[in-house]
């Protein structure tokens, strides 16, 4: 069992570490067998100044997009083994500019063949992959790097102590349970909107309220952060659907509240079953349906009206 894959994304830079490991020890090996005497980590800078020709050790870090002290800790070791040597700056006395030696070109030229055949061959693992690794990383970078998650974090537990409210529906919070959802179809299904959806989405009164239905909020301070609608249907069954908890708040219990309100009205109007469909990829959602009580069912119409939904599930109220 490998455990860090348990920890899902708190193990993400530990795991993320681990391959930068096991892909330098195999390239340390691939270099061995080539004759090449070259430090696997120096790679990028050596590179960067073959391409673009001397530059100082400020750019090379804005090149890398790594900090400058790391671009100078890793130019000070290839200067003391002959790689790098240091030059006066033409225009700017206080700076110099790294610049590649002939032991450098040297070993770059006998590198090069070693570099085009391990790139074919981690090419062809990539190509391997269901999704491309490399424009996963891509987007995780840019992502991180437009998020300040040190902050997040901060506020997370500042709101964590915050009391969760449970309110009716209001027309000031359309739009809330609008993005809300939306948020969410477009983060687990790509915004797949269905006609139902843009009816139940955007015309919220007419859709749910209209007919006996209820919507419910959970409001923490001044902010919306999740919630539920529910609809009756014939027979004493009422539909529960467009659940959604903001990222932040999700596994804080915001989902369960919401739920229990829902069964608590459904109670007060004697309904008999509460039913929802859901996809199969939700897990946490899933877990959370099975622990209140709801249990899976064959669809009464065979099939969802909603392509995504490929699970059914009932709770009994009145049996």
């Amino acid at each position: 069992m490998d455990y860090m894959k348990s920890l899902a994304t708190l193990s993400l830079g530990s795991r993320l570490k681990r391959l930068s490991d096991q892909l330098f020890a195999e390239v340390a090996i691939i270099y061995d067998q080539a004759g090449l005497k070259l430090n696997p980590n120096y790679f990028p800078l050596i590179n960067l100044l073959n391409s673009v020709g001397p530059i100082g050790i400020t750019q090379a870090a804005d090149y890398l997009s790594i900090s400058h002290p790391a671009v100078s800790k890793i130019a000070d070791k290839m200067i003391k083994e002959g790689y790098l040597i240091k030059q006066p700056h033409p225009t700017d006395k206080r700076a110099s500019l790294l610049s590649l030696t002939i032991k450098a070109l040297h070993i770059i030229k006998q590198a090069t063949p070693v570099w085009e055949a391990l790139k074919q061959q981690l090419d062809y693992i990539e190509n391997l992959q269901t999704h491309s690794l490399l424009t996963s990383i891509d987007q995780f970078e840019s992502n991180l790097n437009n998020y300040n998650l040190a902050q997040a974090v901060a506020n997370q537990l500042t709101r964590k102590n915050a009391k969760i409210e449970l309110i009716n529906w209001h027309p000031d919070y359309k739009n809330d349970f609008y993005k809300l959802n939306f948020n969410w179809l477009e983060s687990e299904f790509y915004g797949d909107l269905t006609e139902k959806d843009k009816h139940a989405l955007e015309n919220p009164e007419s859709y749910y309220l209209s007919h006996g239905g209820y919507i419910f909020f959970a409001k923490q301070e001044a902010k919306i952060v999740g919630c539920i609608a529910m609809k009756p249907e014939e027979n004493g069954y009422m539909e529960l659907s467009k659940m959604a908890v903001t990222p932040e708040m999700q596994g804080q219990g915001v989902g369960r509240k919401l739920i229990l309100e829902a069964i608590a009205k459904a109670r007060e109007l004697a309904v008999s079953t509460i039913y929802l469909e859901t996809n199969s990829k939700l897990k946490r959602a899933l877990t959370l349906y099975q622990h209140i009580g709801f249990a899976h069912c064959n669809h009464p119409k065979g099939k969802s009206d909603y392509h995504r939904a490929d699970v059914y599930m009932e709770l009994k109220l009145y049996v």
